[in-house]
């Protein structure tokens, strides 16, 4: 496999890691203590000449990998329209690993205190996070929602993408939403890309914080994908006017363009909202993590869904209803290291069962164009049908990518796996094999 077809999905990442390790901890213009912890947050103010004393304080929750071009480019131009922005790397201050479940077991102490001493400048404030990131932002907003008696001067929060999961259940059931969704009842503007990942479960999520007491606020960002406002790889720290020339996908750059703004626009809109002082309680049953679920699980076995798509060759695939052997259907992405990593391991698992296996690696939300071009550095067999809106992804519940499941020859999914997984081993074809009642070797 070529370094390229690895990592050209997420050289983001990759960049943001490297910076990330090269420059350590960012200079911190003042710090506030967490409660009573002896923790401190680091806080850099941006600001500029256009930054009004009267204007919107802007508290940025940097995502879980750390301060990237990205945010840093639109605190910039929110500063020049008028707002000051306080960037707040929870994970660093803390000395916390910057994992999934770390950032998922942040309480509610250090955003809620980066809150009580914001409102104290006595100007329109909003709390703005991604990803994960949302879920100590929440926490954030209850714990000082606890001890205060006025809600008011914190207009809301701003969620970009927010994943607000306990994790990734067992492939093909429901995931939980954290607790803390349905003990928010503060404001809340949810931007979600119109490519991502939790795309479909956006009513749902809405609905759980309408019942909540929130007024909730949602805007699809049209063309982009989850991260968009991170693919930038160097600060425009003076200008957005050249995200085109800078940025391959010009969805992504308008959509960057526009960020500022609609945080901006937000503010008013969740200030004028209702701001509920009564903190409504947590469901301890859903306060941590789940383990996440690794390698080929076994499962109730169910109906395989049904689906038609368009391969790259321009033909039609489908599940065949009458096929002697096992089907397996991938859901992938080209910008998922995980997804592209397995794919070698599973042209040779395939390669061992030419006339009792069928692979459908469909791939989520993407371009034919780009997908032709990426899998150039691949020699698979199997076909790549294209699951432009994710309508097929949803049907079979696909939380994360890749997600892969086992059909036998009664059409029902017996095993799901919802990691990237080396599908050549022995424990893999031991269950191929059970499938297809081969006996052991």
């Amino acid at each position: 496999m070529r370094t390229r077809a690895l990592f050209g999905g997420c050289r983001w990442l990759v960049g943001l890691l490297v910076l990330s390790t090269l420059t350590g901890r960012a200079a911190a213009d003042f710090s506030v203590a967490v409660a009573e912890s002896g923790d401190m947050l680091d806080v850099r103010v941006i600001e500029s000449t256009e930054s009004r004393s009267d204007g919107p304080l802007v508290l940025w929750v940097v995502n879980q990998y750390g301060e990237t071009p990205g945010p840093e480019s639109v605190a910039h131009e929110l500063a020049r329209q008028g707002a000051t922005v306080w960037m707040v790397d929870v994970m660093e201050s803390l000395f916390l690993p910057r994992s999934d479940v770390s950032v998922r077991n942040v309480g509610g102490a250090p955003v809620g205190s980066l809150i009580a001493r914001a409102v104290e400048e006595e100007r329109p404030t909003v709390v703005v996070g991604a990803d994960r990131m949302a879920i100590p932002l929440l926490r954030g907003m209850r714990w000082w929602q606890q001890r205060t008696h006025d809600t008011s001067p914190l207009a809301g929060a701003v969620l970009i993408f927010p994943s607000l999961y306990r994790g990734a259940p067992v492939a093909g059931e429901e995931p939980e939403l954290f607790s803390i969704v349905d003990a928010t009842n503060l404001p809340v503007m949810l931007l979600q890309p119109e490519q991502g990942v939790y795309r479909h479960r956006l009513l749902d999520l809405r609905e759980h914080f309408l019942q909540a007491g929130s007024d909730v606020y949602v805007r699809v960002v049209p063309g982009v994908r989850d991260y968009y406002h991170m693919h930038l790889d160097d600060a425009q720290t003076e200008s957005l006017d050249r995200l085109e020339q800078v940025m391959d996908d010009p969805d992504e750059a308008r959509a960057v363009r526009d960020l500022p703004g609609d945080i901006l626009r937000s503010i008013p809109l969740l200030a004028a909202a209702h701001h509920p002082d009564e903190v409504r309680p947590l469901d301890p049953e859903r306060t941590t993590p789940i383990d996440r679920q690794t390698g080929l699980q076994p499962v109730e076995p169910q109906q395989a869904p049904e689906f038609e798509l368009t391969d790259l060759e321009g033909n039609t695939q489908r599940l065949e209803g009458d096929f002697d052997g096992v089907q397996i259907v991938n859901f992938w992405a080209t910008w998922c290291p995980a997804c592209v990593e397995e794919i070698p391991s599973m042209e040779r698992l395939a390669s061992r069962y030419p006339d009792k296996m069928k692979i459908y690696a469909i791939a989520f939300k993407q371009s034919p164009e780009h997908l032709r071009e990426f899998m150039q550095d691949f020699d698979v067999s199997f076909p790549v049908p294209v699951d432009p809106d994710g309508e097929v992804a949803a049907r079979y519940d696909a939380f994360a990518f890749p997600t892969s499941f086992l059909v036998a020859a009664d059409g029902r999914i017996h095993y799901s796996v919802n990691a990237g997984i080396i599908w050549d081993t022995e424990e893999v074809d031991a269950i191929v094999r059970e499938l297809l009642e081969i006996e052991p070797e």
